[in-house]
């Protein structure tokens, strides 16, 4: 009789972990949905060639953006791969912000506080890149300055010069806070920048 509770035990204990077992879906496929136990893991690996420190200089702006890699990041009712990032940015060498503490602060409550993060991958045949490029294929984040000014940054791989480049394209004015404010004015310059990998 012990046998047999022992096996009903560990029958009722095995169907209830598959109840709760997580669906995996590739974030290319991920329809904006957000559809409760499931993870939209980064299959294809598509985010990693972003990771990396990335830098603009033309001698007057400066733009120093760092990405890094989540995996499972805990979102409420499902999980998700993503990237996360810090910026330092500075104009005639006047430093205007620096987040990039961020990224070594163990006190950071929550993977989406931090200034860039995002994972949709773009695939639409229009893109912000028309005029550089015919590859669609692009990440789209929510990059956010501690002014309050949110913006959507497109972010693609490029080549300059033979060097690994991304290139991104920041628009903003996106309103968080009250939606009769008038969003306040960026402190990066919305537009294009091609950054070089450091």
């Amino acid at each position: 009789m012990k046998k047999l509770n022992i096996i009903i035990l560990s029958l009722v204990f095995l169907i209830s972990l598959s109840c709760k077992a997580q669906i995996t879906i590739n974030i290319e496929d991920n329809d904006g949905s957000e559809t409760p136990n499931v993870y939209y893991k980064d299959t294809n690996n598509l985010l990693d060639p972003f990771v990396g420190t990335w830098v603009f200089d033309n001698g007057t702006q400066y733009l120093k953006i760092v990405f890094e890699k989540k995996t499972m990041v805990d979102a409420g009712d499902y999980h998700e791969d993503l990237l996360i990032g810090e910026f330092q940015y500075k104009e005639n060498g006047v430093e205007l912000v620096n987040t990039l503490s961020k990224l070594t602060n163990p006190s950071l409550p929550y993977v989406y506080h931090h200034s860039i993060h995002g994972n949709y991958i773009n695939t639409y045949k229009y893109s912000p890149f028309n005029d550089y490029t015919t590859d669609v294929f692009r990440i789209e984040l929510i990059m956010g300055e501690p002014n309050g000014y949110s913006s959507n940054l497109d972010v693609r791989i490029a080549t300059v010069n033979g060097q690994p480049a991304i290139q991104i394209f920041k628009a903003g004015g996106i309103r968080t806070v009250h939606v009769n404010d008038p969003p306040p004015a960026p402190i990066i310059p919305d537009g294009f920048y091609f950054l070089m990998k450091q």
